[in-house]
């Protein structure tokens, strides 16, 4: 019962830092961007990857928000690859093997945004 309570804590203060960054930075590229790292901070990269996802949809593909998009991607690599490095260390090879995902190819998305804004 105590670690569901603390679950819950940290997930209460997930949201709440989320509504800080929205609060702060409105409803911006960097807004989309700065939620993402969050979440991929907090291991939560499939909702990370969504954000970075949809964020191409929802502002197109100027060049600040491809470089963005394109950062919030490296990161979340660098950070499973930092996990993945701490996870080998400490001898749980498994960790590592959960905690990557597939990328999706970075080239495409933007060049299918294209299309669809002609």
């Amino acid at each position: 019962m105590h670690s569901e309570t603390l679950s819950d804590l940290s997930q209460a203060g997930l949201h709440i830092a989320i509504q800080d960054i929205r609060d702060e930075l409105f409803d911006t590229p960097e807004c989309d961007y700065a939620i993402a790292q969050l979440l991929s901070q907090w291991g939560q990269v499939d909702h990370a990857e969504q954000i970075l996802d949809n964020m191409l949809m929802k502002w197109g593909t100027s060049p600040e928000v491809v470089a963005l998009n394109e950062r919030g991607y490296a990161e979340i690599v660098l950070s499973n690859d930092m996990l993945s490095e701490t996870a080998t260390r400490s001898g749980t090879s498994s960790l590592s093997e959960t905690s990557t995902t597939q990328r999706k190819p970075q080239q495409s998305v933007p060049a299918a945004m294209n299309g669809v804004a002609a």
